[in-house]
């Protein structure tokens, strides 16, 4: 595996890779812009290029983008709906600049048109935007924790999207928290065992490209997404080491979310990740 984090851009690109690269961070994620609003900035092809060239000096990769917590694919509102495939467009797009595999992408919240009518909205946009993303870079939909009108918490929600598409069209990321508090046991040998049996079984281990590594504040089954540092929630530090030494394919990325990216947290939980797999 891969390990690595979320990374704030504020501070500079190089100087947050070189401090990130001083601890053993091997893999890196970050927002294209401002995750909470619409407007990305203007993308400078040459200056995504010196970024991209100087995470492979540093043998950092793969650098994924996480998209913009606005998008909702599924939303009942025109406006809302137009804006969202705009900018999920513009954020496929500057992934390619930045020469990322992945777009993660929350899937995405009903908003009282029902779930069945929220996932076959969300897999119609993705069929008729797809054609136009650039072909290197492939969405992943990353599960929720299920609060609210949120979609993609089950397995099952994530497999009606998926496979609507041919094989290797679309992609998972798996957030351990999310997962948690969904109600998927991950707190030990056993449930990581039957969680991922479970995946294989209704989507299919093909499919998931990415893990976000975060402990979780909630009780299992909670859905309510509340992220913590690793072995020290509720997942706990034996969840953890059995997911990991698990046989995962050689250079697979996991990344973490934890709270207060961008601090000595990051060492932390990075180091912690290391001790369960040394």
């Amino acid at each position: 595996m891969r390990f690595g984090v979320h990374m704030p851009l504020k501070g500079g690109f190089e100087q947050n890779i070189l401090r990130l690269k001083g601890f053993g961070c091997e893999t890196v994620q970050i927002f294209p812009g401002n995750p909470t609003g619409w407007k990305m900035g203007a993308a400078e092809p040459k200056e995504l290029a010196k970024r991209a060239d100087f995470l492979e000096e540093q043998s950092i990769h793969p650098l994924v983008v996480h998209s913009a917590y606005l998008i909702n694919l599924a939303s009942a509102s025109e406006d809302f709906y137009a804006k969202s495939k705009s900018l999920l467009k513009a954020t496929m797009e500057k992934a390619l600049l930045y020469r990322s595999p992945f777009v993660v992408l929350h899937t995405g919240n009903h908003g009282g048109l029902g779930v069945e009518r929220g996932l076959e909205r969300i897999g119609e946009t993705i069929a008729a935007e797809l054609p136009g993303w650039p072909a290197p870079v492939k969405l992943l939909l990353e599960n929720t924790a299920g609060g609210g009108t949120a979609l993609g918490s089950r397995f099952e929600e994530l497999a009606r999207i998926i496979k609507n598409f041919p094989p290797g069209a679309l992609g998972v990321c798996l957030d351990t928290a999310h997962a948690w508090a969904a109600g998927y046991d991950l707190g030990g040998e056993k449930g990581v065992a039957e969680t991922l049996e479970q995946f294989d079984r209704i989507i299919g281990l093909e499919h998931l490209q990415l893990l976000h590594l975060n402990d979780s504040r909630v009780r299992r089954g909670s859905r309510a997404d509340r992220h913590e540092h690793i072995g020290r929630g509720a997942i706990g530090f034996d969840g953890f080491k059995a997911l990991l030494t698990r046989p995962w394919p050689v250079g697979f990325p996991a990344i973490l979310e934890t709270p207060e990216i961008g601090s000595d947290w990051d060492r932390a939980n990075l180091e912690t990740l290391q001790s369960l797999v040394d």
